[in-house]
C-alpha cells in the first residue's frame, strides 16, 4: 500500500551525465505480433495496455451483471487513458457493488486521482478521505494540498488564443522560456515529469505569491533526499499575450533548484512548469526554429484519440514505447530530463534483460547531487513512428514506478514534438532530415 500511495511524491532530477548523446533516429514500424498479446482485461490493465483495456468498456457494460472488479477495471484504464466521465461513472458503480474493504479503498482512491486530473479538487479529497477509511495509506500533506484548492477555481484563461513564445535551450539541455509571473520576470523550464509546478524561494517573494497554508509537504530528489516543500497559488502568469490564473505551486529551497553544469557553474532555476499546469493545453516544441506554443484546450478538444499513445500514472504522463521492436512499455514523458533512462528495477521483464552493463554513467540531480550508476549499450527506444538508438542508456532503480524508464531530450530534441492533452497524444515530426514525416 505505501508503495502504490508513494507515486504521489515527486522524484525530481535533471539528470546529466558522463555519457554519449548519440541517437540514431529511422522510421519504425511494427506488426501487431510485435505489440499485442491476447490477455484478459485485468491483465491489460496490470501491464499498462490502457487504451485496449478501456476499449472494452462497452463489453464489460453488456452484461447484464458486471462484477465491480470489470467495472473497476475499466475505470481505472480510462482514468489513465484521461475519459476522465467515463472513468468517474465506471468507478462509481464498482462503488455501489459494495467491494470488499481493501479493494473499495484502491477503487475511491482512483475517483480521487480521477477528480484531481478534473480539478474538482474538493470531490478529489472527498475520494481520498474515503480511500484512507478503507485501508489506503494516503499522505496528510496530499489531503491538506487539496482540501487548500478546494475553493479555488484554477487555472482560469480569460483568453483562450494559442501563444507562441521563443523558446531557449542549453547547458543544461532542457527547453526553457521566458514568463511573467505575478508582474516578475522569470524563466520557466517546461518539465513534464514534474507532478506539480515548482518555484524557488526567492521567486516566491519575489512575486509575492499567496501561500496555501502552513503544512509542509515532502519531494524526494535523486540520491532519494527528501526536500521540504511549501505550496501556494501564482495568481497570474502570462505566457505571451495568453494569461492563466490562478496556478497552484511547490515551493522550494533555492540551493534544491541548482543544477551544476560545465566548469562547476551552477544554472539556478526558479520556476518549472510541470504536469499539472501543461495538461491544460496542447504544447508544440519546434526545437528547430526555437519556438513554443500553447494552444488551451476546451472540454470539446478532450477528446482522447483511437490510437492514443499518452496516458497519466500517478498525476503524470506516460507514453508508449518500444524496446528493440517490442512493447508496450510505458515510459514517464519528461520535458525536464535531458537524458533517457531505463529503470533497472523493471528491467528483468524487458527484451534487454541480458544485455552487459557497463559503469561509469554520471547521474546529476537537484542540488548538485551526483550519483554513478550502471549502463546498457546499442538500445533501440521507439515512440510514435520513429525510432532511437541509443549508444548507451544510463540505468536508475525505483521501485517506487510502474514505469520502464524516462523519455528525455536526447531522444524528443531531433523532432518537432506535439503534446497534446487533448487527443492525448505525443507526435513527433520530423520536418527535415533523410525520412522527413511518416
Amino acid at each position: 500500500m505505501r508503495r502504490r500511495i508513494s507515486r504521489l511524491l515527486l522524484l525530481l532530477a535533471l539528470p546529466g551525465c558522463a555519457l554519449y548523446s548519440d541517437v540514431s533516429i529511422t522510421p519504425l514500424f511494427l506488426t501487431p505480433k510485435n505489440i499485442h498479446r491476447p490477455v484478459s482485461l485485468g491483465e491489460m490493465v496490470e501491464i499498462g495496455d490502457y487504451a485496449r483495456a478501456a476499449a472494452q468498456a462497452s463489453v464489460v457494460e453488456s452484461k447484464q451483471r458486471p462484477s465491480f472488479r470489470e467495472l473497476a477495471a475499466v475505470g481505472r484504464a480510462e482514468l489513465a487513458s484521461s475519459r476522465l466521465a467515463s472513468a468517474r461513472r465506471h468507478l462509481r458503480r464498482a462503488i455501489d457493488l459494495n467491494p470488499p474493504f481493501l479493494e473499495e479503498g484502491q477503487i475511491a482512491w482512483d475517483l480521487s486521482q480521477t477528480e484531481y486530473l478534473a480539478n474538482n479538487y474538493a470531490a478529489s479529497l472527498d475520494w481520498a478521505n474515503h480511500a484512507s477509511r478503507n485501508g489506503m495509506r494516503i499522505i496528510e500533506w496530499h489531503l491538506e494540498y487539496l482540501k487548500a484548492l478546494s475553493e479555488v477555481a484554477v487555472y482560469g484563461m480569460p483568453d483562450r488564443a494559442p501563444a507562441r513564445v521563443p523558446m531557449t535551450f542549453g547547458d543544461p539541455e532542457i527547453p526553457r522560456i521566458e514568463l511573467v509571473a505575478n508582474g516578475t520576470e522569470a524563466t520557466a523550464v517546461i518539465d513534464s515529469g514534474a507532478v506539480v509546478s515548482i518555484v524557488s524561494e526567492t521567486l516566491a517573494q519575489r512575486a509575492a505569491i499567496r501561500r496555501l497554508g502552513t503544512f509542509i509537504g515532502t519531494f524526494y530528489g535523486l540520491l532519494g533526499e527528501p526536500i521540504p516543500v511549501t505550496f501556494g497559488i501564482i495568481e497570474e502568469i502570462r505566457i505571451g499575450a495568453l494569461l492563466v490564473r490562478n496556478v497552484p505551486v511547490a515551493i522550494m529551497p533555492d540551493r534544491q533548484l541548482d543544477f551544476l553544469i560545465v566548469n562547476k557553474q551552477t544554472f539556478k532555476m526558479d520556476l518549472l512548469l510541470g504536469a499539472n499546469l501543461l495538461k491544460e493545453f496542447r504544447l508544440e516544441l519546434s526545437f528547430q526554429d526555437s519556438s513554443m506554443t500553447f494552444t488551451p484546450l476546451s472540454e470539446a478538444d478532450r477528446q482522447p484519440a483511437a490510437d492514443q499513445n499518452l496516458f497519466f500514472m500517478g498525476f503524470r504522463p506516460v507514453v508508449q514505447t518500444t524496446i528493440n521492436r517490442r512493447g508496450w512499455y510505458l515510459f514517464l514523458l519528461d520535458t525536464g530530463s535531458e537524458v533517457t533512462f531505463l529503470n533497472d528495477a523493471l528491467l528483468s521483464s524487458t527484451n534487454v534483460r541480458n544485455a552487459p552493463r557497463f559503469h561509469g554513467a554520471l547521474l546529476q540531480g537537484l542540488g548538485g547531487s551526483q550519483k554513478r550508476g550502471a549502463k546498457i549499450e546499442n538500445v533501440e527506444i521507439g515512440v510514435d513512428h520513429w525510432a532511437g538508438r541509443f549508444r548507451d542508456l544510463p540505468l536508475y532503480g525505483s521501485e517506487r514506478t510502474e514505469t520502464y524508464g524516462i523519455l528525455g531530450q536526447n531522444f524528443l530534441r531531433n523532432f518537432r514534438v506535439i503534446l497534446d492533452f487533448g487527443a492525448m497524444r505525443l507526435d513527433l515530426r520530423r520536418d527535415q532530415g533523410p525520412f522527413g514525416n511518416l
